[in-house]
């Protein structure tokens, strides 16, 4: 519906007749790949080129949609996957996923593959965009060719899929876009979002030595922190009506 906009709301500002939608969104892939990049840039208009390694980060947005009060979780999750039962409980969590890989290092494609088999295998088909970040890096010929990627995502994987420049803020809303529309919820999400709230989980429990960050294992504050998502989801999947 092209003349729909996606406006973010007052806290305060709701009213109890609204209907409300919210969705649990985890953002994956390798390390490095621009996942904190493109979700600062959704939520907060912020872009900064200096990488800050991820542990675990929730973000909350509000969103007003022609009388519907759409409620975004987005998790944005590390890169390096040391531990299995933390990326299983991210899975399970979550009901829509963003996989991001680089377009100039097929390697990471690669990750998007294995961490999409995994959704699967856990959750069956739930709604998925794959996003090819970094276009603005590329100087002669992309890793991972647009045509072929797209057509294999779409068609084969029946995914969404959309390339992306989390420096430049292009194509940043499409992703968003591209998920509601799986979620049965068509959107246009192009006006700038103006509040912005953040809120971040509690910070790992490890030692302050530099080489305690290769090998992080997360706290029992974070595991629970997961588990108690998995449960509120769970117990609010059937209560959300998507039309």
């Amino acid at each position: 519906y092209r003349n729909e906009k996606l406006t973010e709301s007052d806290s305060d500002s709701g009213k109890s007749s609204e209907s409300s939608v919210r969705h649990k969104i985890v953002v994956m892939g390798a390390a490095k790949v621009g996942k904190s990049a493109i979700i600062n840039q959704f939520l907060y208009n912020t872009f900064t080129p200096k990488y800050k390694r991820t542990v675990e980060e929730m973000h909350h947005g509000n969103f007003n949609v022609s009388g519907i009060h759409l409620l975004l979780d987005i998790l944005d999750t590390s890169g390096w996957y040391e531990f299995p039962a933390m990326r299983e409980l991210y899975i399970k969590s979550a009901g829509a996923f963003i996989l991001v890989y680089d377009v100039n290092d097929s390697n990471t494609f690669l990750e998007v593959k294995t961490l999409r088999a995994q959704i699967y295998s856990t959750k069956g088909a739930v709604p998925i965009v794959v996003v090819g970040n970094k276009i603005d890096l590329v100087k002669t010929e992309k890793e991972v060719d647009t045509e072929r990627t797209k057509e294999f995502v779409t068609t084969t994987w029946k995914n969404g899929f959309v390339e992306v420049s989390a420096k430049d803020d292009l194509n940043i809303s499409q992703i968003f876009k591209e998920l509601l529309i799986q979620a049965k919820l068509k959107y246009d999400l192009s006006p700038a979002l103006q509040h912005r709230r953040r809120q971040s989980l509690p910070p790992p429990q490890h030692s302050n030595s530099r080489s305690s960050s290769s090998s992080h294992v997360p706290s029992a504050t974070q595991l629970q922190h997961l588990q108690q998502v998995r449960e509120r989801s769970d117990s609010k999947r059937n209560s959300c009506s998507l039309s």
